[in-house]
């Protein structure tokens, strides 16, 4: 039997991950009311309250919520003024602003923006921008770019405009995401486009006063903050800070930051860290603290430092007294805003999004809790915590008159702080291990000579993890003071935090799987360490994941551990083939007047083609070098051949496919490779006598080459086809417009594929919807789930169905 630990003898195991976070700030005229918290990150967009005397000094006080209700999908954040609370959702059929009233949460109007804007390529569905208070009115930015000023009491609309088709804007990949400032009577928006990034308009009727600034934006939003003597915006785009003056429509200066990123300069956000100085999280895996001196009218800047403590994250941090709080990746950490050195680091709550109140932390975690600590350079101490929502929330809190407002992505809940005991949640999972781990953890805590127990374990287990009961069991022993598993079982942009046996510098996670189950995994020790299982020879490379378990599209790999469970089987078809069994390899070049240079290939004879007349089918692999290199393709079918699989001819295309519009690469296969094989070697030039393969990455290219000419390739078999929400769009346009003969289509994928929970992809989702778009239009499929990972080690374990599927031995 299985046990489970108590929740009081283990630690959290969050889960923490990151999708792009496009919330938007809005920033009020000078008449908001302190108490009030009127766009993103409060009044002042610094994520600090003005409220004091909050939190008893004591520390005793409890979290209730006041109210609860549901909304709909979106990102927006929540804007509080005038007892009100305004926000913006998808009902599914449209986008909505929508007010509510702030202390019973009963709606009071409700507002049609546009058509709801669906989510796509790793986004949720809704709209993402938060709107913004001021004097009565309220304006909210649509994701395709519609600006809308509304009166605050009724949600009558008092003006729109549109800033893609009167303004020339360019919608950003997902949306426009940047909210409206409110700032001596203009109003403010970073638009975009060619005739200025940043442009003012009347907030009474909507006209536009000035547009300025040569710069690209994408998701950033602009600050109010006192620089030099003067109230001022500061605005960052994609390669400078702007400073203005948005009464006179004036630059006041700029300044070259050097950032770039999704989650850098994509949605850089500035934070006020002391006297003319800035925190900027301007990279993806670095951030850097720049001070502006003003020389002879001119602004310029200099490093106060620069380093990777603060990295990775979409949450825009907070700065109190000195210190830093911020996310760095999925771990809450403080750092001193002078030397940029960390005070200290912690994995609880998990993963969220800070703002300060009352000298405290108040934090939203994306599993839904709201917790509190006392901000300090000395540690995370948790004091309170609850838990609103059993759904993702991906917005930034607000706290209003005494109270927390917090968004998840389809609710809303209205937070009350209250003296007394707090009652603390737990978003942790319960920790299961099998009955013989917990006789061993028994045994441990009850030895003098802890570790020579440790030592008798691991010798008689290895290679680890131990896998019992239809449970994993990884261990780790030795140095470090916080341990977590990165693995293919967790997905992209996650980890579980391993629990430490007291007494020793054993740790341990588990995980209950399928009892055929096979996957990869690594240690990451300290927050920084990356380490394979010092305890467990089988090791792989991952081009899937990088450090930090982020997506890697750089073609670089990752050393990995590798598992199963005990019902799993090696394939055999990896074995040194037997003599006279092994295909040979020729390499030749296709001169390609579409690319415009040779593309070379490596074609696969199996044995027996030199010395036969016979024509031969043709499996064409896209990604060649890879399904070569790290999946032994030509070695797999040297031993299915003849046993599993018919005599066949495989084209490895050593082309490196590009990731986005393939379109003269498709157009190369169709019009010139195949009619450069079927030249050059004795093929079978019909329909059911060719197949496309790709996998990962390539898997969509593997698509669209048959679905862009009819009738010329009648098979397919792709292997967790990475098929994102766009390229989705692309192949069932292509799919409802094809006009041949039905295709074969193989496809697998993996229980534990790439993917990230707390984000809208996943590629066995996707791998699903495809094989049920192809056979709802009448294609024949095949194929299905293993319960495997991800990347080649998985892969290349199903080689023997996909080729028997394709072309089996007759």
């Amino acid at each position: 039997m299985s046990s489970t630990l108590s929740k009081k003898s283990r630690s959290h195991l969050p889960v923490a991950a990151c999708l792009l976070t496009l919330c938007c700030l809005g920033l009020v005229g000078r008449r908001a009311v302190a108490s009030d918290w009127p766009g993103f990150r409060g009044r002042d967009v610094t994520g600090i309250s003005s409220e004091a005397s909050i939190f008893p000094a004591d520390g005793k006080f409890s979290l209730d919520v006041a109210w609860k209700r549901d909304l709909g999908s979106g990102y927006a954040g929540v804007a509080i003024a005038e007892g009100t609370i305004v926000t913006a959702f998808s009902d599914g059929t449209s986008d909505i602003a929508i007010a509510l009233d702030e202390k019973t949460g009963d709606e009071r109007w409700r507002f049609t923006l546009d058509d709801t804007y669906v989510g796509h390529d790793g986004s949720h569905t809704g709209p993402i921008s938060t709107p913004v208070i001021s004097e009565g009115r309220v304006f909210v930015l649509s994701p395709r770019g519609k600006l809308f000023g509304l009166d605050l009491k009724s949600g009558k609309r008092l003006w729109f405009e549109d800033l893609t088709k009167r303004h020339g804007s360019s919608k950003p990949h997902y949306g426009f995401a940047t909210s409206p400032i409110v700032h001596d009577g203009v109003l403010v928006v970073q638009i975009g486009g060619k005739g200025g990034a940043i442009a003012g308009f009347d907030p009474k009727k909507g006209k536009r006063r000035w547009r300025l600034g040569k710069d690209e934006i994408q998701y950033q939003s602009p600050i109010r903050t006192t620089l030099f003597g003067r109230e001022q915006i500061i605005a960052a785009g994609d390669s400078k800070l702007f400073g203005l003056d948005a009464k006179k429509g004036k630059a006041l200066w700029e300044y070259s930051h050097g950032g770039g990123g999704a989650r850098g300069v994509a949605s850089l956000v500035p934070v006020p860290a002391g006297e003319a100085t800035f925190f900027l999280a301007y990279q993806d895996d670095s951030s850097t603290v720049v001070r502006l001196q003003e020389v002879d009218g001119n602004v310029k800047g200099k490093q106060r430092w620069g380093n990777r403590n603060i990295r990775n994250s979409y949450n825009v941090p907070v700065f109190h007294d000195g210190y830093l709080y911020a996310y760095s990746s999925r771990f809450l950490t403080c750092v001193d805003a002078a030397t940029g050195k960390s005070r200290w680091r912690s994995r609880d709550p998990g993963d969220g999004f800070t703002i300060l109140v009352d000298g405290h932390l108040v934090i939203a975690t994306k599993k839904g809790g709201i917790h509190v600590a006392k901000a300090t350079p000395q540690g995370y101490d948790e004091l309170a915590s609850v838990q609103p929502f059993d759904e993702m929330a991906w917005s930034p809190p607000a706290f209003a008159n005494g109270h927390i407002v917090m968004r998840g992505l389809n609710e809303i809940a209205r937070v009350a702080v209250r003296s007394g005991t707090a009652t603390a949640t737990d978003e942790s999972e319960d920790v299961v291990v099998s009955s013989s781990f917990a006789k061993f953890l028994d045994e441990v805590v009850q030895a003098q000579d802890k570790r020579k127990v440790v030592d008798q374990f691991i010798r008689k287990n290895k290679p680890l993890p131990f896998t019992d009961e239809g449970i994993v069991h990884f261990v780790y022993r030795g140095k470090g003071t916080d341990l977590a598993v990165g693995s293919d079982l967790f997905g992209a942009r996650q980890e579980r935090m391993m629990k430490r046996v007291e007494g020793t510098d054993l740790f341990f996670c588990t995980a209950k799987l399928d009892p055929d189950t096979r996957a990869n995994y690594l240690f990451i020790r300290d927050y920084e360490d990356h380490l394979t299982d010092p305890n467990n020879s089988r090791k792989t490379k991952t081009s899937i994941f990088g450090k930090e378990m982020e997506m890697s599209f750089s073609g670089g790999t990752m050393d990995m551990s590798w598992f199963a469970m005990p019902q799993w089987s090696a394939p055999r078809y990896f074995e040194t083939p037997k003599r006279g069994q092994k295909g040979r390899i020729e390499k030749k070049s296709v001169k390609s007047k579409l690319i415009k240079r040779p593309i070379p290939v490596e074609v696969y004879l199996p044995v027996g083609y030199a010395k036969s007349d016979q024509r031969f089918p043709v499996v064409y692999v896209h990604g060649g070098k890879a399904a070569i290199k790290r999946g032994e393709m030509p070695k797999a079918l040297d031993n299915l051949i003849g046993t599993q699989v018919d005599p066949i001819i495989a084209v490895f295309i050593m082309y490196d496919v590009p990731m986005f519009g393939p379109s003269k690469y498709v157009e190369m296969f169709t019009d010139e490779l195949v009619d450069f094989i079927d030249e050059n070697y004795r093929t079978i030039a019909s329909p059911k006598g060719r197949a496309s393969i790709g996998v990962g990455f390539v898997g969509a290219t593997a698509v669209s080459t048959v679905l862009e000419k009819p009738n010329l390739i009648g098979k397919i078999g792709c292997q967790s086809p990475f098929i994102f929400g766009s390229t989705m769009d692309g192949i069932k346009s292509q799919v409802e417009a094809f006009k041949g003969s039905p295709i074969d289509v193989y496809v697998d994928w993996g229980t534990y594929d790439f993917r990230n929970p707390d984000e809208a992809w996943d590629m066995g989702a996707t791998a699903i919807e495809f094989g049920e778009l192809m056979r709802k239009n009448g294609h024949t499929v095949s194929g299905g789930e293993a319960h495997d990972g991800t990347g080649w080690s998985s892969w290349r374990n199903r080689f023997d169905l996909l080729f028997a599927s394709l072309f089996p031995k007759k």
